[in-house]
């Protein structure tokens, strides 16, 4: 992976967007091999794309058909990871030895891909949002500043992950929890939203779950106590 160096300095600006309404464009769904895709579309020639969670978007601008794709997928010799068929990855916690230079790393990747069929990524920008569900972190960046994406000039796409600088340092990364993460890809032409697709990792047993029950009882019963106490008071 070669970072631009605009990434740190865009990554802020472009959340702005993410608030935008949506045009009106229709929109395909799917799950497995991204349709018409080349076989390296998430930069490794080894990198399985038939576990993708995808989403086509036609009607935009120009008569373009946007295609939109994210992935989890092992990292060389380890274990694949599962998935539910939809959108749901599910991984193992801790690192493997066989990261450049014998340095540890995480056994599963994180990938995206996006695909003009027209030849038209100029005329969109994209948003890719990462978040680490165990301590609220989110992350979030234009992936075309990634120096190296394969595809162009019509599509981009590589493999990435948390180890990598700054997708980890941002979100609070640690590879020997149990954890979910988020991942998002989201498209837009000028300050509009046309679509985007969205998968979540699951590491080991997951993020422990918060029950609201607990904490939403204990704002019913605060928000009791505080009016029978200004019903004592307006009786005296």
């Amino acid at each position: 992976m070669k970072l631009s160096k605009n990434l740190m300095g865009c990554a802020f600006g472009a959340t702005v967007i993410a608030t935008s309404l949506s045009l009106n464009a229709a929109t395909t769904t799917g799950f497995g091999t991204i349709p018409g895709a080349a076989a390296n579309a998430y930069s490794g020639s080894g990198i399985p794309q038939d576990t993708s969670t995808w989403t086509q978007i036609d009607g935009l601008p120009n008569s373009d058909t946007l295609t939109l794709s994210l992935a989890s997928t092992q990292y060389k010799a380890n274990p694949a990871p599962s998935n539910d068929g939809v959108n749901t990855f599910y991984v193992d916690t801790g690192t493997t030895p066989l990261g450049p230079g014998g340095t540890q790393r995480s056994q599963w990747n994180w990938d995206f891909y996006g695909r003009s069929e027209k030849d038209l990524l100029s005329q969109y920008s994209f948003l890719l949002t990462l978040e680490n569900v165990l301590n609220g972190q989110t992350f979030s960046f234009d992936p075309l500043l990634i120096g190296d994406n394969v595809g162009g000039p019509s599509a981009f796409g590589n493999s990435e992950s948390f180890d990598f600088f700054p997708f980890g340092t941002f979100t609070g990364y640690n590879p020997a929890l149990d954890n979910t993460y988020n991942v998002t890809l989201e498209a837009f032409v000028g300050a509009s939203k046309v679509g985007g697709t969205s998968i979540q990792i699951v590491a080991g047993s997951g993020a422990p779950s918060v029950p609201d029950g607990g904490s939403t009882a204990a704002l019913f019963g605060m928000g009791a106590l505080s009016i029978a106490a200004i019903r004592r008071k307006q009786k005296a």
